[in-house]
């Protein structure tokens, strides 16, 4: 499911655009909210949103979330950064550790790309956690963890 630009200004402040990202994407799919959504916002240089991609919907447990599927777009559309969103239908706020991991391997993912990744949103109906705003982006981007190790022939 692809949507069109759902932002025509950009926001000065970084919190305001993610819950106003938050109020759009909760607003997109009300019949399934009781599902998890993993979205890709793609945006230029200057943070405008280009578009919202749905990567999975989900019933109860996501689905292996395949690099490829996660950057088909923003390649397709040449995006310079990316955000990934991840919504919950529990009220629990806490990454779990496979969250974790799919976002250490889809930051070298990007990486390889040139994409920036710049955050990973985990929303629910009345909040959100950013994973940079709590310093876990950071941890994961200097991770080595999904760095293929380097052979010489």
């Amino acid at each position: 499911m692809s949507y069109s630009i759902v932002y025509l200004s950009r926001c000065a402040d970084y919190n305001q655009s993610k819950l106003r990202m938050q109020r759009v994407l909760l607003r997109e799919n009300k019949i399934d909210q009781e599902k998890q959504h993993f979205w890709i916002v793609g945006m230029n240089q200057a943070e405008y949103i280009l578009y919202i991609e749905l990567i999975t919907l989900a019933s109860y447990k996501l689905v292996n979330i395949e690099p490829m599927k996660v950057f088909r777009v923003a390649v397709m559309k040449n995006t310079p950064r990316v955000i990934l969103v991840y919504h919950l239908p529990s009220e629990l706020l806490i990454p779990a550790e496979a969250d974790k991991d799919i976002t250490g391997r889809l930051i070298q993912v990007a990486r390889v790309l040139n994409i920036e990744l710049t955050d990973h949103l985990i929303i629910i109906p009345t909040s959100y956690i950013s994973f940079r705003t709590i310093r876990l982006m950071e941890e994961l981007e200097q991770s080595l963890r999904y760095v293929p190790p380097y052979q010489v022939i």
